[in-house]
């Protein structure tokens, strides 16, 4: 059973065997278009696909419902799926018991932690959200004797050594729960301290032993508990993955812990209102790269593309009315209500693909924002994917979403490309290579680091090699060095 408390009410979603999305309406009259399900019948398993299919969302640790000889049911741990229209897998485990939204953090915070049994947390905060406003100094109040230590040194995507200095902290404190106030490079480091806490990993080295290599690495020991309260749209909060780097190959590693997903998540839309405007939008382009990429995977079904079009559609309704009044905080409450509902969709079978490949090579290698890495490669991966006939079909979806979100009345774009690229630009958003200072000197550099990344294996249109990776990020032009010549 999932518990999603929303303003002044509690929807509970009951695992029933369907692949359909409904609408359901909160109390604020907000379409969540929550499925009525998270199963389906009829599963077939197979451990062919391989580790890129978990990172890509087909499965870590899931419920799978079918039939053995006799009519026996089972449940497998670590069981990868083949899903199609007609049979899939949808994780069950990597949805939190619950999520939160409508109310400030620091008048539900106190309740959450109470209920769990926590008595000494640790808050891990961002430096800039406390810095610039009293919010973090609130959470901490409203906890009381409960907050035992408050620590914001992470930097951008979570590199390990910060890492152990937040788990120095936490153990020196004697924390017995996690909570995070910012964005995804934090939620990724209280997954990160609790494994080391969990494991006693102290040096660079020992944390690295315990990143994804094969399905044999998924670990499902139990981990201190994380209550996250995200002040972006990165989405890392809904599931046991974790991003953490290696300084010194400048790789960012993945992580699966099964207890490394929070045990509950605050959306509290006032808190964003402290995020920077570009931070914020370029989060959500992110979320819109998880549901464009779910929806043109090959590995779609219709219970994946149902959640993920009604995400993209609350994504870009959300983005672009922040854009255009950054006071409206039901736009916010959208936007984070969106990419709820995009993880569901990821989670239920979809592969991701080359722009996620190619992000995980941008931020650590070349020092470009999280968010910023969707803004300028998605759209020249959808270009390069739409001549493959059957994910031209598949991009479909993706336009039909964006149809939605701006309504019947209003003419969108022919192409997915063309869509994300004009979203980029109405956002305010870096649309080229050249805007995050990437050089086309280091394409090549860029394109055979992107072929050590398992999501290349699942993109679309296959990538045979780097020279296929370079042709891709040839889309995403220009490039620094010919803008400076100009």
């Amino acid at each position: 059973m999932i518990q999603a408390v929303g303003m002044t009410s509690t929807l509970s979603v009951a695992h029933a065997g369907a692949h359909m999305a409904t609408p359901v309406r909160s109390s604020a009259g907000l379409e969540l278009g929550l499925p009525r399900c998270f199963l389906s019948v009829d599963v077939r398993t197979s451990l062919g696909v391989g580790g890129a299919a978990l990172l890509a969302g087909a499965a870590s640790a899931v419920l799978v419902v079918g039939r053995r000889r006799g009519g026996a049911r089972r449940r497998n741990l670590a069981t990868m799926a083949l899903p199609s229209a007609t049979n899939g897998v949808v994780n069950t485990h990597a949805l939190p018991s619950q999520v939160l939204w409508g109310k400030p953090a620091a008048e539900v915070l106190p309740e959450v932690l109470s209920k769990l049994g926590c008595k000494r947390a640790i808050l891990l905060v961002s430096r800039s959200l406390r810095s610039s406003s009293k919010a973090v100094d609130e959470i901490a109040s409203a906890l009381g004797g409960t907050c035992v230590a408050v620590w914001d040194g992470m930097p951008a995507h979570t590199p390990r050594e910060a890492v152990l200095q937040a788990a120095r902290a936490a153990r020196e404190a004697g924390a017995d729960v996690v909570v995070t106030v910012g964005g995804g490079s934090l939620t990724d480091a209280a997954k990160m301290v609790r494994i080391a806490l969990q494991t006693g990993a102290d040096t660079p080295a020992a944390l690295g032993e315990h990143r994804f290599t094969d399905i044999a690495s998924v670990r499902d020991t139990t981990l201190i508990p994380q209550v996250t309260i995200p002040t972006t749209l990165s989405a890392g909060e809904f599931s046991p993955f974790a991003g953490c780097t290696d300084t010194v190959t400048k790789t960012k590693d993945t992580y699966v812990w099964l207890d490394a997903l929070p045990k509950a998540i605050v959306l509290d839309p006032g808190l964003t209102m402290h995020t920077p405007a570009w931070l914020f939008l370029s989060t959500g382009l992110r979320s819109v790269d998880h549901c464009v990429e779910a929806l043109c995977s090959p590995a779609g079904n219709p219970y994946s593309d149902g959640a993920a079009c009604a995400a993209l559609t609350l994504l870009v309704r959300g983005l672009r009315r922040v854009k255009a009044d950054p006071k409206d905080v039901e736009a916010r409450t959208l936007c984070q209500l969106g990419i709820f509902q995009a993880v569901q969709a990821c989670q239920s079978g979809p592969q991701m693909g080359a722009s996620h490949a190619i992000g995980h090579i941008l931020g650590p290698a070349f020092e470009v924002p999280h968010g910023y890495t969707s803004c300028v490669a998605l759209p020249g991966v959808l270009l390069w994917n739409s001549q493959e006939p059957t994910n031209s079909a598949r991009q479909t979806l993706v336009v039909k979403a964006f149809q939605d979100a701006a309504g019947s009345d209003t003419a969108v774009p022919r192409t997915a490309a063309e869509c994300v690229a004009g979203l980029v630009r109405e956002l305010g958003l870096p649309g080229s290579l050249a805007e995050v200072g990437v050089r086309r000197s280091q394409l090549e550099d860029c394109a055979r680091r992107t072929m050590g990344d398992r999501l290349v294996e699942t993109n679309p249109r296959k990538i045979n090699g780097w020279e296929d990776a370079l042709a891709v990020l040839e889309l995403c032009g220009p490039f620094a060095d010919e803008v400076s010549e100009v």
